[in-house]
């Protein structure tokens, strides 16, 4: 009974997850949008592949990178999602 109640606690936690990391890459994408920019790619970013340029990153932030174009210029972005503090762009 209680690996059921586990097996159902992660199912969920993943999907919830998921929706999460689907919503941002939406916000990233109407941001860039709003600025005259195409998204070309969109990277979560973690500890093993670099948190980016944030001085203070802490748990339950979440790091993208993107890359897009405005004007036909090849740019480079950075986005943190935290809980108290909002969005930090660096575009």
């Amino acid at each position: 009974m209680k690996a059921i109640g586990i097996t159902i606690f992660l199912i969920f936690i993943v999907g919830i997850e998921f929706l999460l990391d689907k919503s941002r890459r939406e916000k990233i994408e109407e941001e860039i949008n709003f600025i005259g920019g195409n998204v070309i790619n969109i990277e979560r970013r973690n500890l093993f592949t670099g948190r980016g340029p944030f001085f203070i990153e802490g748990k339950g932030e979440t790091v993208y990178k993107i890359e897009y174009v405005v004007d036909g210029v090849l740019k480079e972005g950075w986005v943190k999602f935290a809980g108290l503090f909002g969005v930090d762009w660096r575009l």
